[in-house]
């Protein structure tokens, strides 16, 4: 696998984390008697994932060279 599709690939598994932390979300928005807690460190993980996400598919923080 080149580095570019590597790179792709490991944010393309982060989306996919994403998307259960966000579900997970919906799912806790739904119960009652959820803990804060909970709420709160789901949303900073997925705040984390988008971050990282949106700074590695930044055209400046593709892999170069032969390899990509």
């Amino acid at each position: 696998m080149t580095a570019l599709l590597a790179h792709i690939q490991d944010h393309q598994n982060n989306a996919c984390l994403l998307v259960g932390v966000i579900e997970a979300l919906e799912f806790l928005n739904q119960c009652e008697d959820a803990p804060s807690n909970a709420v709160t460190t789901l949303l900073q993980i997925s705040a984390d994932l988008a971050d990282g996400i949106f700074n590695g598919l930044d055209s400046v923080n593709l892999p170069r060279g032969g390899d990509a």
